[in-house]
């Protein structure tokens, strides 16, 4: 994954009809040694509402696979992205339909409103429901992405922030990127994401919580 040069390409890319949409790489490693490649792994919230003008950018990256990491759920609420030529979905649910329960629900919003205290409980079950398919990941990437490759990979979630971000953790801190910038790449989040006021709104009465509570969800702190 390292290079000895960054190309100081933009790390924000427009793709139409998705949010949160960034690259991965462009970052140091602490020893000075180099730094991450660029236009290797993206991550982004789901892509079921990309537009075509969407769907042509992915195609001038190269993206040949995208890993979601959304539940059954939530694809039955969103529903999936579209048929992409050359690009291959490849579900990655760590959160089963029992993980959907009132009870399960309940102990990981929690966490989440507990705010910076409280996400490390939750990060710690995403932790450990998906290292099988963060693994499945990186075998993709060792197997189709060589130094010489210009393919290109997408990891998405609902919001592209919390499964994906911890991704995006895992993989700069294999790669020897400091901890502080994996912070802040973490924190980017906050610009590259949002929830219209109404499904807020809805989300707030179904998990019997304020607004305020859920706004705290939807950073990252």
């Amino acid at each position: 994954m390292g290079q000895h040069v960054s190309l100081c390409i933009p790390r924000w890319i427009d793709v139409e009809g998705v949010k949160n949409f960034r690259d991965i790489g462009g970052w140091p490693v602490k020893d000075g040694s180099g730094y991450i490649r660029e236009r290797i792994v993206f991550r982004c919230g789901h892509l079921v509402n990309i537009t075509e003008k969407g769907i042509e950018t992915l195609q001038r990256l190269n993206v040949i696979a995208a890993f979601d990491f959304r539940s059954d759920p939530e694809i039955e609420r969103q529903g999936v992205m579209p048929e992409i030529s050359d690009l291959t979905r490849y579900p990655s649910a760590m959160f089963t339909k029992a993980d959907y329960s009132p009870e399960a629900l309940a102990y990981r919003w929690q966490g989440y409103f507990e705010g910076a205290t409280g996400f490390p409980k939750v990060y710690k079950v995403i932790l450990e429901k998906g290292a099988p398919y963060y693994r499945n990941i990186f075998i993709h990437l060792i197997e189709n992405h060589s130094i010489d490759s210009n393919k290109s990979i997408i990891v998405h979630c609902t919001a592209g922030k919390d499964r994906t971000g911890l991704f995006g953790m895992l993989l700069l801190g294999l790669c020897g990127v400091d901890e502080e910038i994996i912070a802040n790449e973490y924190a980017l989040s906050n610009l590259g994401y949002w929830e219209p006021e109404h499904e807020l709104e809805k989300k707030a009465v179904m998990l019997n919580a304020s607004i305020d509570a859920l706004r705290i969800v939807t950073t990252a702190p």
